[in-house]
C-alpha cells in the first residue's frame, strides 16, 4: 500500500467518525468508545510486520492537530483522548518491540 493511501487513512477517517458521534450523543461515553477505536488499531498492528510506530504518528499527528482547531468540547475531547491514547501505544511498541521472526 502506497503512503498516499495507507491503512492510517482509514484510521483517521474512523476516527473522525467515531468524534462526530461522540459530539453529537451526549449519551455515548468517551472509554468505551476510545477502547473500540484502539481496539481497531490492535487488529491493524497485529495483521502485519511493518512500522507499527509510524503507522500510529501518522493517526496521531493529524487527529492531534484537528483537536486544537476543533471548537466542539466533545468532539475535541475524543480527539485529543485518541491521540493521548496513540501516543501512549506508540510508547508501548519503542519499549517493547515485537520479536519478528
Amino acid at each position: 500500500m502506497t503512503a498516499e493511501f495507507g491503512p492510517y487513512i482509514q484510521m483517521r477517517k474512523l476516527a473522525q467518525q467515531m468524534a462526530i458521534q461522540y459530539q453529537k450523543d451526549p449519551d455515548i461515553d468517551l472509554t468505551p468508545l476510545l477502547a473500540h477505536f484502539m481496539d481497531e488499531v490492535e487488529v491493524n498492528v497485529a495483521s502485519d510486520r511493518f512500522d507499527h510506530s509510524g503507522f500510529m504518528e501518522k493517526i496521531r499527528g493529524p487527529l492531534k492537530i484537528d483537536a486544537e482547531v476543533t471548537l466542539d468540547h466533545r468532539r475535541k475531547e475524543f480527539l485529543k483522548a485518541v491521540a493521548e491514547a496513540l501516543q501512549e501505544r506508540i510508547h508501548q511498541e519503542i519499549e517493547t518491540p515485537t520479536i519478528s521472526a
